[in-house]
């Protein structure tokens, strides 16, 4: 027998049977929808982070900082490091670390803003120049810190576009005059608006960036920085511009411990286990439902062997061989895996997106949840179902091409 008669003859007889085909099927769907929206909602957790962290500048950035606390033991301690992070340890690792494209210092602070009769309390950066090509985020108005700030510690700063929509409304900013911390800057520019993150509440668009060398001499009151952000040359070279970093420190400062490294890589690894921890549970869940489903298509094909005994002695009468019998069978099986498979992609996607819909409207609220469907996972699901097909259907399809042609045609 052809494949392709196979295939239309495994057609033939499903539709005949159309309640009973469905019903088999009914198993898988569960199963494999189960698969899809586990992976649909555990994915959604890994494409958070990823904007997050294409938010901050991309995934081959990192830096180094100094902690104000380090953990010994079970206990949190200050810092005993006598040394500090610098301007200049920044131009060392541009020059010294050959896989480091950039680097750049910065200074994290609460900041306290006024604007006429308006106030508003966020996040401050004291930033270089080079900060906002670290964070690929360009300038919707005006202009960012440039050289001349920093070399003459201009009192000037650069808002995110809500921060100046809470200021100053709809107004023009630029030219006016804001208060920092007490302390008058006028503003010079207006950063594009980069959207809510996982932090709706301090996202970067209501951050406000000065120049680092003004913070020093405004706010500090010494040289030092909080850390240095840097981005490697490529994802894969993230690793080999720590090390060089590291040895960049222990040339210039003689230690390496006072500090911490961070790398956007450290959150990505984060992001793969928390989408594995999700996807744990509910794929043992689906696993089961699969089972169930596949234990589901070997009771309804035997029975199906015991229905048509006559018609596989036939078959073997008029020249069909074991082999043709044991694929008509397995055939069968397996294109109810797959339509079973097609429905549950159908139904998982479904639930994939009601579940990160809940999870955003009831649970999280402040952002939203993704439902990712990729094709890895369709052709994963129909290779499950195939699968399915193939190991449940195996047993029924061998019983039957084992039948004696003579007895078949006997039976009644």
């Amino acid at each position: 027998m052809q494949f392709w008669e196979a295939i239309i003859t495994a057609f033939a007889v499903l539709r005949t049977n159309r309640m009973r085909s469905f019903l088999t099927m009914l198993g898988i769907v569960i199963g494999i929808a189960g698969v899809i929206a586990m992976m649909s909602f555990g994915d959604g957790a890994k494409k958070l982070v990823m904007s997050e962290v294409e938010r901050f500048g991309g995934v081959s950035n990192f830096g180094v900082y100094r902690p104000g606390y380090i953990r010994e033991g079970r206990n949190w301690i200050p810092n005993p490091g006598t040394e500090y992070l610098h301007l200049e340890d920044a131009t060392w690792f541009q020059e010294e670390c050959p896989s480091v494209v950039i680097a750049t210092p910065d200074i994290w602070m609460d900041g306290s803003l006024t604007a006429g009769d308006k106030q508003l309390s966020t996040r401050m950066i004291a930033a270089s120049t080079g900060f906002r090509e670290f964070r690929q985020w360009n300038i919707d108005f005006g202009r960012f810190i440039s050289t001349e700030d920093l070399g003459t510690w201009n009192k000037v700063c650069v808002l995110g576009s809500e921060a100046a929509r809470k200021l100053f409304d709809h107004v023009n900013p630029i030219g006016r005059e804001v208060k920092i911390n007490r302390q008058r800057f006028t503003v010079v520019g207006i950063m594009e608006e980069k959207g809510k993150g996982l932090n709706p509440g301090r996202g970067p668009d209501d951050e406000i960036m000065i120049p680092i060398t003004t913070a020093q001499a405004r706010f500090t009151g010494n040289d030092r920085v909080g850390g240095i952000v840097m981005r490697a040359e490529n994802f894969e070279m993230v690793d080999q511009a720590m090390r060089e970093v590291r040895a960049s420190l222990l040339r210039h400062h003689g230690d390496d411990k006072f500090c911490r490294i961070w790398s956007a890589k450290e959150g990505l690894e984060f992001a793969d286990k928390i989408s594995m921890y999700i996807k744990i549970p509910l794929g043992i869940i689906a696993a089961i439902a699969l089972v169930v489903g596949g234990i589901g298509i070997l009771n309804i094909m035997l029975v199906s062997v015991t229905e048509r005994i006559r018609e596989i002695g036939l078959r073997k009468a008029v020249g069909a061989k074991s082999h043709d019998v044991r694929v008509q069978f397995l055939i069968e099986a397996v294109i109810l895996c797959v339509l079973g498979s097609i429905g549950g992609i159908i139904v998982g996607s479904l639930l994939g997106y009601g579940f990160a819909w809940g999870v955003t409207r009831f649970v999280i609220k402040e952002f939203r949840w993704p439902s990712v469907l990729s094709l890895e996972t369709v052709f994963l699901a129909v290779g499950s179902g195939a699968m399915i097909g193939i190991f449940f259907g195996y047993y029924p399809a061998s019983k039957a091409a084992k039948l004696p042609p003579i007895e078949a045609l006997r039976h009644e």
